[in-house]
Formats: structure tokens, C-alpha cells, sequence
């Protein structure tokens, strides 16, 4: 390990241990989170990245009315690993594709709220791990509502398949949600169960005579609307791009952010519908980070259009995509 980190490490570690709520707070988060450190010396440098983080959730907590921030499972990674690993799994299709495959549902009268859980059209929150692929997770979660849909029945499907088989993206580094759709109108979707996921890229194991016809390809809802995404909500949960490396989604434990988060779209997840909560609206955000992140593995994202020049909160209204028969 490099010695001046370490210096530092030690120096941070040891102001730190002389106020004890960092101590405590340190030592309950190892517990919860079942964390574990090969040397003293590298928990200093982790406890030092802690005790930074937990500073920026308390500032977040004093300028947001509308959301809280808490410590969870990501406390001990740098802003750098945490993008890495985490939110860098996604790339924006070029505006040539978005322009070319873009529709505008009809706004008519809105519905107050949406929420496709309720109505059985969203499967239970997932975990990608380390793998960067927000892309497919996005792109599954869009045809499991698609398919319930349709069929009236909800069923898990397989990112491990298109991970490992589709060669025009980049598995467990990165892709884009529109080519996943491509792949799937093409061969079609095993399911979670008969092709699970194993968070890491694999040789291709697709069944043919397993795989699903679940749609027949993709398209994009007019761009910097709030309407128009909140239309295509009411039809069926909304495959959309994000940036998600700033401290306010990182951090998220509850309420509605609304904002502190950019339109630099580098995550992909899930809208599954829209409603009032305390003075706000907010989409209703699925992730792929587990339940032990945000709301049980959500995170609500206001409506509000102005932010990030007309993208919305984090980029929301860039690239709303849907699944198509």
C-alpha cells in the first residue's frame, strides 16, 4: 500500500476513534454489512473513506426538504470505486437510433397515480452485484411488465443470457439497452430459472427450445417530457437511463429527491409508475442493487421537468424506452 495513504489512513483513524460516534457507527455498519478486512492497515484506509462519506450524508440531509441520506452498503468505497463497480453499466443510445424509434403516447387525462407492483407486473427487486449490467436488468424488468401484460402472468427472465450471449454489448461491462432489445426480439428470453444469473460474463448456454417470444423490438417516448413519460407509465413500466455516481442517488434511503443528481446518463433502471408522496410526485424508481439499498431496493425521483436543461431529476426524461409487439 502506498505509505502516504497509509500516513493518512492512520492520521484520520486516529482523530477519528477520539469522537466516539464514529467508533460506534463504524463498528455497527461492519456488523450489518458482514464486513471483514484482510489487514489493519487497509481498514484504516476503508474507516477513513467511511468517516467521508458519513460527512456528505450529513450535508445531504441539511439541504434536501424532500428526501433522507443514510450510510449503506457502499460507506467504505471512494466516489471512483463506487462508479466503477456500480454506476457505469449503460450507454445512451446515438441520437440518430433515439430519433428514428421515437413515438409520443397520448397524454389525454392522467391518472393521479400508477403503480405497476400492485398490480403484479414487477418482479422482486434483483442485485447485480459488481457487474456493471444495468443494461440488460432495465431491459428484463421492461419485459417482465411487457409480458404480465400481455399474458397475465409474471415471470422472471434471464440477464445472464444476454450477458453472455449477446455480442453487441459488453457483458458485466456495460451496454446498451436498445441493442439488449434487439438481441431478444431476435432469439427471445430464457427465464431466471432456466438460465440464472451468475454476476460475472460466461460462454453462451442458450436453449432455443426454452427461450420465450416476448417482444418484437423497442421504442423511445418523446425526450424532456414529463407528461409523455408519465403517459407510457400508464401503458407499462418504462425502461430509462440515468446518472446515478452523485451522492444524493448513491446515498438515497427515502422520500423524493429531487435534486443534486445529473443528466450525465451512465445507469439504467426501471420506471414502474408515478404518484404523490408528502408534497411531491415522483416516479417510482426499481433499481438492481438489492433490498438493502434506498426504499427496500427503490428510490422515488421527482417529476418535476426543469432540472438538468428540461432532462429531469438525474437525466430521467432523457431516454424513456418501452418494449413493442
Amino acid at each position: 500500500m502506498n505509505k502516504f495513504i497509509l500516513l493518512l489512513a492512520l492520521i484520520g483513524f486516529a482523530a477519528a476513534l477520539r469522537d466516539d460516534t464514529y467508533s460506534h457507527l463504524w463498528s455497527a455498519w461492519k456488523t450489518q454489512h458482514k464486513k471483514t478486512y484482510k489487514t489493519v492497515s487497509e481498514e484504516l484506509v476503508r474507516f477513513t473513506i467511511f468517516t467521508e462519506n458519513y460527512q456528505k450524508i450529513i450535508k445531504l440531509n441539511a439541504e434536501h426538504d424532500s428526501a433522507t441520506f443514510g450510510l449503506n452498503k457502499f460507506a467504505d468505497l471512494t466516489d471512483a470505486e463506487f462508479k466503477l463497480h456500480y454506476a457505469s453499466g449503460a450507454f445512451p443510445a446515438s441520437r440518430k437510433v433515439v430519433a428514428a424509434n421515437t413515438i409520443s403516447p397520448s397524454i389525454g387525462n392522467l391518472p393521479d397515480s400508477v403503480d405497476w407492483r400492485a398490480k403484479g407486473a414487477v418482479t422482486a427487486v434483483k442485485s447485480e452485484e459488481t457487474c456493471g449490467a444495468c443494461w440488460i436488468f432495465t431491459v428484463t424488468g421492461l419485459i417482465e411488465g411487457f409480458y404480465f401484460i400481455n399474458n397475465g402472468k409474471l415471470l422472471s427472465f434471464s440477464e445472464q443470457q444476454v450477458i453472455d450471449c449477446d455480442t453487441q454489448d459488453y457483458g458485466c461491462n456495460g451496454g446498451y439497452p436498445n441493442t439488449a432489445m434487439q438481441y431478444i426480439a431476435k432469439y427471445g428470453l430464457e427465464t431466471e430459472e432456466d438460465y440464472p444469473y451468475t454476476s460475472s460474463m460466461g460462454s453462451c448456454k442458450y436453449d432455443k427450445s426454452k427461450a420465450l417470444n416476448v417482444a418484437g423490438g423497442f421504442k423511445y417516448i418523446t425526450p424532456n417530457s414529463t407528461d409523455h413519460l408519465k403517459a407510457a407509465v400508464v401503458d407499462g413500466p418504462v425502461s430509462v437511463i440515468i446518472e446515478a455516481d452523485q451522492d444524493a442517488f448513491r446515498n438515497f434511503k427515502s422520500g423524493v429527491l429531487r435534486k443534486d443528481c445529473g443528466a450525465n446518463l451512465d445507469f439504467a433502471v426501471l420506471v414502474v409508475g408515478y404518484e404523490k408522496i408528502g408534497l411531491y410526485e415522483a416516479f417510482i424508481v426499481k433499481n438492481q442493487w438489492g433490498t438493502d439499498w434506498g426504499q427496500n431496493g427503490y428510490i422515488n425521483i421527482a417529476t418535476t421537468q426543469s432540472p438538468n436543461g428540461g432532462q429531469g431529476v438525474c437525466g430521467i426524461l432523457s431516454q424513456p424506452m418501452i418494449a413493442t409487439n
